[in-house]
């Protein structure tokens, strides 16, 4: 098949004039011309103008192409190559990009036209928060707040009336709102410590950026404090690898179970009866999942609340709870966290 210059030109996007300036520098000449002399390209031609095309792309000024498409350095083979990782090149830069302004799109969303300002507040956060994290990882932290953005208020009001109360940050008081703290942070994060480490670090290393409402710095200093007591509490017992494997997204389904029991307890249902021994077994169950059927992970975890009074403090269940699941007659390995 040969095709005359003005039929290969609306072909590939070109011009003819384009075209007839490559066939006068040599660069790309007809393989064969018509009796009325008019330019035939073949299918090698064609190939060569995709190489050309290709490394214009890339940058290469038309004399670099001609010398390495003359000396036989570039194959078609190494020209597909070459063009294929730079449109994945191109596709993850746009990809990044299109992250990037829908991150930019949650943190604007909600207040009608941004002025100036705002622009330049939200491109200086977003300088900020890609120090620490990559536009995927933002992009999943803030639609995973919206999941949690319900529950923060309460729990940062509880916290500012106990800091207002002065209560002490090692008061025992004061672990049942860490506790709180801990497994919506754990949530929004979906399990991730590592990010939300990272973000814990943003927040000390930065204190320029704002906070959601109802959050400053004093009060973060006043809870990171009382976490800080927790987790060397825990320390006692499990290494950080114990910790990673723990999985900390379970607390609305322990509060759900915990309900459940003391529903029980109020209605006078015996430890003995089918409806206690089903949710002992649930019980049982959720531990399982929580260590992830590690059994001496789940000995060590079992220690920690069993010695250490802080942690007991910070427990969704009263001690009433645990007696109850503890007094059902089954064959238990366990009880409550």
């Amino acid at each position: 098949m040969l095709l005359k210059v003005g039929e290969l030109a609306r072909r590939t996007g070109l011009t003819v004039r384009a075209l007839h300036h490559y066939d006068s520098i040599g660069l790309l000449r007809p393989s064969g011309r018509s009796e009325r002399g008019y330019r035939l390209y073949n299918r090698d031609d064609v190939a060569r103008l995709h190489g050309i095309q290709t490394l214009r792309r890339m940058g290469l000024p038309l004399g670099e192409i001609a010398q390495l498409l003359d000396g036989g350095a570039v194959t078609l083979p190494v020209i597909l190559v070459q063009q294929i990782g730079t449109l994945d090149q191109t596709i993850a830069q746009a990809q990044a990009l299109r992250e990037r302004l829908t991150v930019m799109q949650m943190i604007l969303a909600g207040g009608g036209q941004p002025e100036i300002d705002d622009w330049l507040a939200s491109l200086s956060m977003m300088s900020t928060f890609e120090q620490y994290f990559s536009a995927a990882e933002l992009k999943l932290i803030f639609q995973r707040w919206k999941r949690s953005a319900t529950e923060w208020p309460p729990l940062v009001q509880a916290i500012r009336d106990a800091m207002q109360r002065r209560v002490p940050p090692d008061s025992l008081e004061v672990q049942p709102l860490v506790r709180r703290w801990m497994d919506v942070s754990a949530r929004w994060m979906n399990g991730n410590l590592e990010l939300l480490n990272r973000w814990g670090s943003m927040l000390r290393e930065q204190p320029e950026l704002p906070l959601p409402a109802g959050m400053d710095q004093a009060l973060l200093a006043y809870i990171e404090q009382a976490v800080q007591l927790r987790m060397a509490a825990i320390a006692k017992h499990l290494s950080a690898d114990d910790l990673r494997r723990l999985d900390p997204t379970l607390d609305p389904e322990w509060r759900a179970l915990g309900a459940r029991a003391e529903r029980l307890m109020a209605d006078g249902i015996p430890p003995r009866s089918a409806g206690a021994r089903q949710l002992a077994h649930e019980w049982q169950t959720l531990l399982d999942r929580m260590v992830r059927h590690d059994a001496g992970l789940l000995t060590r975890l079992l220690a920690a609340y069993e010695n250490e009074p802080l942690l007991r403090a910070g427990t969704v269940f009263t001690q009433e709870v645990v007696q109850y699941v503890r007094s059902v007659p089954r064959p238990l390995d366990s009880d409550a966290t």
